[in-house]
């Protein structure tokens, strides 16, 4: 049993291994959500944010725990980045969307207590986008990568920062509040497309790198008969093709739900 999964620089079995701190981290962010929401949130809730919710933190403990888990902290890096992927794009976003409703009834709710004015600083759109590349960046920067990943805190570190970067990246996008001004659906459509940009620098180190850049990855036991650099180039693949293909997908449900609310103010 370990507490976290990391890079243990032994050959791969696919015995199952327990990893109690991924199961506490899921279940704090399980209580975090109920905390924004409020107790009743569960029953007022829509059959499309119940499934929000179940689907958004299902994919993060699937992310975070057997087997991907210890495959990403310390054998292939296409796992490495797929379980970022997860995490950012799918997980976050997700479970945002499923406590849009029940967290804007409590805010517009008499005697709801305002957001923190440190906590609203945190969602502003410029603040948010620019913690999130900072996040982005420095995780993926094969000194920090290697140096992190063989141990259960590090890769806590890096993996609790990618799910916390992912909150605060899309909270302005889905959440009712706080509000912003002049950051209507068109500046949060162009807000995603800007600020996922430093995905697609990072893909292109990856796939045009000719050696491999990670030496946690690049020395593991092989799990896969691919050679390092292709499950690199795999990884970057990843990076730019999952990371686009979720930024369209979100920008076209704000584009088609803004469309949907003007044509019925015309009617």
């Amino acid at each position: 049993m370990q507490w976290w999964c990391s890079a243990v620089g032994v050959d791969w079995t696919w015995a199952w291994r327990a990893y109690p701190g991924v199961w506490l981290f899921v279940l704090g962010v399980v209580v975090g959500a109920r905390a924004i929401a409020g107790r009743n949130a569960w029953r007022e809730a829509t059959a499309g944010e119940r499934a929000a919710i179940v689907g958004g933190v299902l994919l993060l403990w699937a992310s975070l725990d057997w087997p991907l888990g210890p495959i990403a902290a310390g054998y292939l890096v296409s796992a490495h980045a797929l379980q970022f992927l997860i995490e950012t794009m799918l997980a976050a976003p997700l479970i945002l969307y499923a406590l849009r409703a029940s967290f804007g009834r409590r805010v517009e709710a008499r005697g709801a207590r305002p957001l923190p004015g440190a906590v609203r600083a945190l969602f502003h759109p410029l603040i948010a986008v620019v913690l999130f590349n900072v996040i982005v960046a420095v995780t993926h920067v094969p000194s920090v990568v290697d140096a992190l990943m063989p141990s259960g805190g590090g890769a806590f570190l890096v993996d609790s920062a990618w799910f916390f970067s992912g909150i605060v990246f899309w909270w302005p996008v889905i959440m009712p509040a706080p509000r912003y001004a002049h950051f209507g659906v068109p500046m949060k459509i162009l807000y995603l497309l800007i600020g996922t940009l430093f995905h697609t620098v990072i893909g292109m180190v990856l796939l045009s790198a000719e050696t491999p850049i990670y030496g946690i990855y690049e020395l593991a036991p092989p799990i896969l008969p691919v050679p390092p650099r292709a499950d690199q180039q795999l990884g970057g693949g990843i990076m730019e093709i999952g990371v686009f293909f979720a930024i369209v997908v979100g920008s076209g449900i704000l584009f088609f739900r803004w469309a949907a609310r003007d044509e019925q103010r015309a009617r």
